[in-house]
Order: C-alpha cells, then sequence, then structure tokens
C-alpha cells in the first residue's frame, strides 16, 4: 500500500473545530491509511467544556462551556493522537470562522478540496495534497471526517472486513482534480460574507436576488460552482462541475 512519507500512525480528525455553545461535532481516529481505527480510548479535557459521547469508535463532543483550549485525545495500542477545540459563546461565529480543519500529513501541503461526485456511500471532499514523494487524495466527510488516503495513480485500497457504508472504495483514476475556480478557494463554515469577497477577489458577481438565497452558482473557466448555505447562513456544501464550451 502506497502511504505518504512519515504518516502518523494515529490521527484524530478532523484536527481543528471551532464550535459555538450547544453545538455537536463528531471526530474519528484513524491509521496511516486514512481508516477508522478500533478500539480507540477517548478523552476531553477541561471535561466542564464539552460532554463526551462514544458511539462504535467515533467520538462526538457537545461544546458547555467557553473555551479555547479544549483537547480531545485518542489512544489505541501504544498510538495516540489530539485534536483541538475553541468553544466560544454568541449566536453565531464570525465572518470567515473556519468551523474545522485537517491538518497536512507530515512534509506535505495542502493544495485544493474538490467536491466528490455524490453517491449514497461515497465520500463528500477529496483533499489533493503534495508530498515529497507524490501526490495523495484523501477522502472526508462534509463534517472533516477522514475515509481513506492514498497516492494519486495508485490501486485502489482494499476495505477491511466490517468497514462498510461512506468508507466506499473508489479509483483515483475517476477524481477530478485539475482547473481551479471558487470552488477550490472555500471552506465548509464560511459565511456569505466570506464567499462574496472571494467572489469579488476573482471578479463575479450576484444579483441581489441570487444574494438573498442559500443556493449561490458561479461559473469560470469551464467550471461551475453551486454552494448552498444552510440555516446560519454558512457553507454546508459546494460542488464543482465542468462544462463545455
Amino acid at each position: 500500500m502506497l502511504l505518504a512519507q512519515d504518516a502518523p500512525a494515529l490521527s484524530v480528525v478532523p484536527t481543528k473545530a471551532t464550535m459555538l455553545i450547544g453545538e455537536t461535532r463528531t471526530f474519528r481516529a484513524v491509521g496511516r491509511d486514512g481508516r477508522l481505527r478500533r478500539n480507540v480510548r477517548w478523552g476531553v479535557s477541561p471535561e466542564q467544556a464539552a460532554k463526551l459521547t462514544v458511539a462504535g469508535d467515533e467520538a462526538t463532543l457537545q461544546a458547555e462551556e467557553p473555551s479555547s483550549t479544549v483537547v480531545l485525545t485518542a489512544s489505541v495500542e501504544g498510538d495516540s493522537s489530539e485534536a483541538s477545540i475553541e468553544i466560544r459563546s454568541g449566536p453565531s461565529l464570525p465572518a470567515g470562522t473556519i468551523v474545522w480543519s485537517v491538518s497536512p500529513l507530515p512534509g506535505c501541503k495542502s493544495m485544493k478540496m474538490t467536491q466528490a461526485v455524490p453517491t449514497a456511500t461515497g465520500p463528500d471532499i477529496y483533499d489533493e495534497e503534495s508530498c515529497p514523494d507524490g501526490a495523495y487524495v484523501r477522502a472526508l466527510t462534509a463534517d472533516g471526517r477522514e475515509l481513506w488516503r492514498r497516492k494519486l495513480g495508485g490501486a485502489p485500497v482494499l476495505m477491511a472486513p466490517g468497514l462498510e457504508g461512506k468508507e466506499e472504495t473508489q479509483s483515483t483514476e475517476h477524481i477530478s482534480l485539475s482547473t481551479r475556480s471558487v470552488c477550490d478557494e472555500i471552506s465548509f463554515g464560511m459565511t456569505k460574507d466570506g464567499v462574496s469577497k472571494l467572489a469579488q477577489d476573482r471578479n463575479l458577481s450576484l444579483s441581489e436576488k441570487e444574494r438573498a438565497s442559500n443556493s449561490w452558482v458561479f461559473e469560470e473557466h469551464n467550471v461551475r460552482c453551486t454552494i448552498w448555505f444552510g440555516e446560519t447562513g454558512t457553507v454546508v456544501k459546494n460542488k464543482k462541475i465542468f462544462i463545455s464550451d
């Protein structure tokens, strides 16, 4: 199996998160192949800041008190890793706040994120990383949990027995990772103001009617980017498709 150089034996994903009091977020611990590790032990500190619930091998936090230093720790078979969470009070997060992020693999640089082709059991996002030994793709859910990773052009990773659902194996030959657009600059959780600024920087515009809606569409460089906003006015999904002249 092709793996990124010096990938950690255990990683908690998403690596960082920003939450409001009352919100919940689910995390998972993955191995060098980006797949779920089993029999993980979880802990959170400070305990009064967030309620920890473990279901299967994933951990869900419910934010209860403001804190900038919440640490979620995972350990299994002598390996350990952690995620950093900031909990804020207030009705909403400021414009431009990154709701979650996943740290690049050691020695690698995240180049862009691409919306996955919608399937019932596949990932929501592909994260392409440039590494010393080549390019790797990481498959993520919309809330930042990693499903698998592998080197572009490498053989499909075989699924271990018992791993079903979102962890469907897909060939990297069918992953489109070319032609950058405004979609590649957008992060999940960004506000309408943040997206609007990105669009203006690329000389893209919207009508007042479009701005008032929760679905924005931009076209540039033969790419159509559709962005969906949730009830709080933040990005919940974006989709990039190629169009012909």
